[in-house]
């Protein structure tokens, strides 16, 4: 069985299939290189009682797992000015980690300092969980530690 195909005869089909191809392959390659995932930040106004709510691309960190590099992002600040912040500077996440559906977090005792330009302490523990399950909606729960310590466990 020979199969005769004639390219200057079925020209039309040839083009067609190489740009299908080619539009496929172009599409794959964008998919991969994403900006990275869409995440969404609440952080508190400089007016009281109000809110800002910022959206921000975070692309993939391959040394950190992506809850902890959406709080990290969320303790260096808004990026929109007029905000505060939720904990004091230099707060950073200790660990990280999920089991049965509740998500502990551990901070550093940096969270304790107490500066202008930040909301008491109770309210950026409330703030944040907001946030966490506001865009990973995967947990049942989320407990917050400040050095090993839970905070606000009768809450």
């Amino acid at each position: 069985m020979k199969i005769d195909f004639d390219i200057k005869k079925n020209l039309k089909t040839v083009i067609t299939g190489v740009v299908v191809v080619l539009v496929l392959i172009i599409s794959m390659v964008l998919s991969f290189s994403s900006k990275g995932t869409r995440r969404t930040f609440v952080f508190p106004s400089v007016e009281d009682g109000e809110y800002i709510v910022e959206s921000r691309y975070l692309p993939k960190n391959p040394l950190k797992d992506n809850i902890t590099y959406y709080i990290d992002e969320l303790l260096l600040g808004s990026q929109v000015e007029r905000t505060k912040l939720i904990f004091a500077k230099n707060t950073r996440v200790l660990s990280c980690f999920t089991k049965d559906n509740v998500l502990y977090v551990n901070l550093s005792n940096d969270l304790l300092n107490i500066s202008d330009n930040v909301i008491p302490i109770k309210e950026g523990i409330d703030l944040l969980k907001r946030n966490i399950k506001q865009n990973f909606g995967g947990s049942k729960s989320v407990e917050i530690y400040v050095d090993g310590n839970g905070v606000f466990e009768n809450y």
